[in-house]
């Protein structure tokens, strides 16, 4: 396998930073893990020992200045690595387990300088599901997954890229190589709830961000709730290949000037109507 950086930006992200460590070093070595640690407690920074930790000074949070400053050190670690991958410490990215042995595999067989991944919240059916992880691989207790164009994030990179807040946009066009995003905010509802109280109270250097992190208990239980009413599918590759088509006809150019150029402004708005079965295969990645 090609030499492998993965990146995370985190704060007090207890549940699942230890999680992100355990899946990704399985992946490619402990030692190749970038934790970038908005101070946090002390107790948090105790389970990052063995991957390497970049301070980044507490502050109201900026989206932009985050952007900026992951991108410029993404770029730094590509003089040492091969590809490097971005992403939140919710997220994990696979191969398909149907094509590829291993996500090394995967790498070695594909040829890109930017690769963006299919985006797929993992979806909670609490009607027939612990609200609560347990012990154990997370896909073996969340069965179905639904597109979300979010998630489709262009975060594995050979060649340096420029991010726009949240990750959601790039001065590269996205291109899909067969890569998944599991995006897990939600596998969890007692930590969604305890994440969100903590972030309705994180200062933002701007009034329009962060709306997403301050919604209500209420507002979070009615979107657990509406995640029942979804119609169940077996997993559908033809149909997962029309929501990226919807996705690459809704991306945007804009002129942004300076070292920025183009950036490449995705669709936020795309949301499977159905809640598709994860495939056997993919059920053992984590």
């Amino acid at each position: 396998m090609k030499k492998v950086a993965v990146v995370t930006m985190q704060y007090n992200e207890a549940f699942y930073v230890s999680r992100w460590i355990d899946y990704y070093s399985g992946l490619i070595g402990r030692e190749n893990l970038y934790v970038i640690d908005h101070d946090s407690d002390a107790a948090i920074r105790e389970t990052l020992q063995g991957v390497s930790v970049v301070r980044y000074p507490r502050s109201a949070l900026d989206d932009q200045e985050r952007a900026r400053f992951v991108s410029k050190l993404v770029s730094a670690l590509l003089e040492l690595y091969e590809t490097v991958i971005y992403c939140d410490c919710d997220e994990f990215i696979s191969h398909d387990p149907r094509r590829f042995d291993s996500f090394g595999a995967w790498l070695d067989a594909t040829d890109f300088e930017h690769a963006t991944c299919i985006g797929l919240n993992v979806t909670p059916m609490l009607q027939e599901e612990n609200a609560a992880l347990l012990d154990g691989p997370i896909l073996r207790q969340r069965r179905h997954v639904r597109f979300v164009s979010p998630m489709c994030k262009t975060l594995i990179v050979r060649k340096p890229i420029r991010w726009g807040g949240g990750f959601h946009h790039a001065n590269q066009p996205p291109h899909f190589r067969g890569a998944y995003l599991f995006h897990l905010k939600y596998a969890d509802l007692g930590e969604r709830l305890h994440r969100q109280s903590l972030t309705r109270g994180l200062d933002f250097a701007q009034v329009d961000q962060g709306h997403h992190q301050r919604r209500s208990d209420l507002d979070l239980l009615n979107l657990y709730r509406s995640f029942d009413r979804l119609e169940r599918r077996d997993w559908d590759d033809d149909a997962i290949e029309r929501c990226c088509q919807s996705f690459i006809a809704g991306i945007r150019p804009s002129e942004r000037g300076d070292e920025v150029g183009t950036m490449y402004v995705a669709p936020l708005n795309i949301a499977g109507t159905e809640a598709w079965r994860l495939p056997d295969s993919f059920r053992g990645l984590f």
